[in-house]
C-alpha cells in the first residue's frame, strides 16, 4: 500500500465534510451516490494523518467527483487573500 503525503492530496479531507454540509446531505446519502460505504465517508472526513494510503485517496476522489458533478460543489485552493474552502459553482 502506497502512502501519499497530505501535501499532495486534494481536496483536503476536512473539506469533504464542509462540502457535504453545503450540499445539505448526510454521510449515508453521499456514500450511496459515490458508491462507497458510510464508514469510508466517516474515515475520510475524520482523517487527521500526515499521509493517506492509496485506497483512501481513491475514495476521496470518488467523493470529490460526486460532490462536484451531482451537487455543483467547487473546492477552492488557498490564495494569497483567502484560505481553502468550498462553494457552489453557480449561484
Amino acid at each position: 500500500m502506497v502512502k501519499v503525503p497530505l501535501s499532495k492530496i486534494w481536496p483536503l479531507p476536512g473539506l469533504v465534510r464542509a462540502a457535504r454540509g453545503l450540499a445539505g446531505i448526510d454521510q449515508s446519502a453521499l456514500a450511496k451516490r459515490a458508491g462507497v460505504s458510510r464508514h469510508a465517508v466517516m474515515a475520510i472526513e475524520g482523517d487527521k494523518n500526515d499521509a493517506m494510503d492509496d485506497r483512501r485517496v481513491e475514495v476521496l476522489g470518488k467523493l470529490q467527483s460526486t460532490l462536484e458533478k451531482e451537487f455543483g460543489i467547487e473546492f477552492q485552493k488557498a490564495t494569497k487573500k483567502a484560505g481553502v474552502g468550498v462553494r457552489f459553482k453557480k449561484p
